[in-house]
């Protein structure tokens, strides 16, 4: 059996840029990952192509750092809890703190989204074979100075097998986990893959009554074939690590 071992100190790391990611995010006036107009949700898993989804939905004009829209489908239920924001008000309010007070209570009397919404809207996500997206997602920290120094990595030859180990959430990377919802289960009404991505998005466009599917290629990288990176340690690693989310998917090595 595997254990990974992550220290504190990556931890705070890891910690400290998912937060303010999220802050990042909440700043953000236009979310068209939710789109009222064409009433669908999308859930971008890190690694998917979803970078090219949001740019042909609106999302950004501008690739740069950190403009994705990553949320978890549980981060966009918790928007129809207008309970919460109503409680944080008014605890915001009992500790002098009146902007955040105004903030949560205009969320409670404003949701982002409805209850109704939420169940009605058609939700998406694209997914990839585990262990292709993450090779994928260790070679696309080793080859970038600002994610590296974000992931607290000081040695540049850094083994895969070690990122794995030390350097990866894997309870929150997991695909599954973003597409989740409160009650455990998994109410998407389309899950497309990687692997036939502008075929999927094809299909998605079509209920959406979108036109032009034609997808942007946006950070293509090549890498070779994922398996050539592999090691009978890493390959049973990663499904150690990932079993649950594999098996659902029906994921094999070698895809």
């Amino acid at each position: 059996m595997f254990v990974y071992s992550m220290n504190f100190e990556d931890r705070v790391n890891i910690n400290f840029y998912y937060y303010l990611w999220r802050l990042r995010r909440k700043l953000v006036s236009s979310r068209p990952m939710i789109s009222k107009e064409k009433a669908f949700i999308f859930i971008h898993n890190f690694k998917t192509g979803g970078t090219s989804i949001e740019k042909k939905l609106g999302h950004f004009n501008t690739l740069e750092a950190d403009v994705q829209d990553h949320r978890t489908l549980r981060d966009i239920e918790r928007l129809t809890e207008r309970s919460f924001y109503f409680r944080k008000g008014l605890y915001a309010l009992k500790i002098g703190k009146p902007n955040s007070a105004y903030r949560f209570l205009k969320t409670a009397a404003f949701p982002e989204l409805t209850k109704a919404e939420y169940e009605s809207f058609y939700k998406f996500t694209f997914v990839r074979n585990t262990w292709a997206r993450l090779y994928s997602w260790y070679a696309n920290i080793m080859k970038d100075e600002r994610m590296r120094r974000k992931f607290n990595i000081t040695d540049e030859g850094l083994s895969y097998e070690d990122f794995l180990l030390t350097k990866v959430n894997h309870q929150t990377f997991s695909q599954l986990h973003f597409i989740t919802d409160s009650k455990g289960a998994v109410p998407m009404d389309f899950i497309g893959r990687f692997e036939t991505l502008q075929q999927d998005f094809d299909t998605v466009c079509e209920h959406l009554n979108i036109s032009d599917s034609t997808l942007p290629k946006l950070l293509v990288r090549k890498y070779g074939h994922y398996t050539e990176n592999y090691t009978d340690v890493t390959k049973d690693l990663v499904y150690s690590l990932y079993k649950d989310e594999i098996d659902y998917f029906n994921f094999e090595f070698g895809d």
